[in-house]
């Protein structure tokens, strides 16, 4: 018997999609493809194009709530990572969380392993040993982090981030490039280290870059 190839429609499939994510979120059997105008789908692209700051948003302030716990923090220390948290923009210079008084400085990653597979992307891998260069060698707000204790909270998904963060730790072999940034990346991996529950404060210098998996908590 001959098979029949199903025949591609791209409203099927929009309409699909649409209302499948809708669905879920609505807990709503109701058409939405259908139904929505051109105002309502407007107003759902402007939503959604804020979804990244949302969560990295909402992974910094978990990563900050972790910070104060790991560290034994005072409560005004606390409340003051989350107020400084709350008041900084997008993509403001400087690093995402920073404890002046405590010399801790973070950066925030909401990377999720490409093609729901178990691996950073090389786009991704950059990012993030660009941001453990950058804490290693200070930005312009804060040029010197020599005595700074150096984070970077990677959003937790569970056995594809461990998969993933093992390979990112993981030295390339056979490096041949002459370009420094490429020579930069290979070896501040030397210089990554993984906090895991064992992890002892005592055990941290200021010599690594310490990764830290990090869960937003439900409401």
């Amino acid at each position: 018997m001959k098979k029949t190839t199903e025949i591609y429609d791209r409203t099927t499939e929009l309409k699909k999609k649409l209302n499948g994510f809708l669905k879920n979120l609505t807990k709503s059997d109701k058409d939405y493809y259908s139904t929505f105008n051109q105002s309502q789908l407007l107003d759902l692209k402007m939503a959604l194009s804020d979804v990244n700051n949302v969560l990295t948003l909402k992974t910094t302030l978990a990563f900050g709530h972790w910070i104060a716990d790991f560290f034994n923090l005072s409560n005004e220390e606390h409340k003051q990572i989350v107020k400084e948290i709350n008041e900084t923009k997008p993509n403001t210079n400087g690093f995402d969380i920073q404890v002046s008084k405590r010399k801790i400085i973070a950066e925030i990653k909401c990377i999720i392993p490409i093609n729901k597979g178990f691996y950073y992307g090389a786009a991704q891998r950059n990012s993030i040993l660009d941001d453990a260069i950058k804490l290693i060698k200070g930005k312009r707000a804060l040029p010197n982090t020599t005595k700074h204790i150096k984070l970077i909270g990677l959003i937790d998904l569970d056995e594809k981030t461990d998969k993933a963060i093992e390979k990112l730790t993981k030295p390339a072999i056979n490096i041949r490039t002459e370009k420094q940034l490429r020579l930069d990346r290979h070896d501040i991996v030397h210089k990554l280290r993984v906090i895991d529950n064992l992890t002892q404060l005592d055990e941290l210098t200021t010599e690594y870059v310490y990764l830290k998996k990090i869960k937003i908590a439900s409401a």
